[in-house]
């Protein structure tokens, strides 16, 4: 059986000794605009989304990088670790006074994803693809990291 102690007023659940200066809404909407903010770092990982699959020869790995040349993507594999970091660049409009913006959610600057793969690698034979915005890793296991059929000796 539960008691109730003190009975609040819904109204008052928000105010603070400062008054309503710092109101659960306005935390609120502080912590929202953290997460739309352009140059927010957790929105930047999040935009270069990417997906990892093994086969038995080789792990696959794609990334979406919508606007990203080429020659401003880095890989690298040291350790197992997978590191993928790149610039996406914007050419920035002029201010322009008959235009307003209600939204601006295109992401341009630096990112960097990494991902640590389970099994020893062959680095040498990896191969990577850049094509419609998608890049397309392919990084072969080492002969040690491949399964192997054992016979039995009967």
């Amino acid at each position: 059986m539960s008691k109730i102690l003190a009975k609040r007023n819904p109204s008052s659940v928000a105010q603070t000794p400062f008054g309503s200066f710092f109101s659960r809404t306005m935390f609120d909407n502080m912590f929202d605009q953290f997460l739309n903010e352009n140059d927010n770092p957790l929105k930047a990982a999040m935009d270069a989304a990417m997906d990892v699959a093994e086969t038995e020869q080789a792990f696959e790995v794609k990334m979406d990088l919508p606007g990203v040349e080429t020659e401003n993507v880095d890989i690298q594999i040291d350790n197992n670790t997978l590191t993928v970091r790149g610039q996406r660049s914007e050419e920035k409009e002029e201010k322009d006074d008959k235009k307003q913006y209600h939204r601006v959610e295109r992401y341009s600057g630096s990112f960097s994803r990494s991902i640590v793969l389970p099994y020893a690698l062959n680095e040498n034979e990896t191969a990577a693809e850049f094509k419609n915005g998608v890049l397309r890793i392919v990084i072969p296991k080492s002969e040690d990291a491949k399964p192997r059929k054992i016979k039995i000796k009967g």
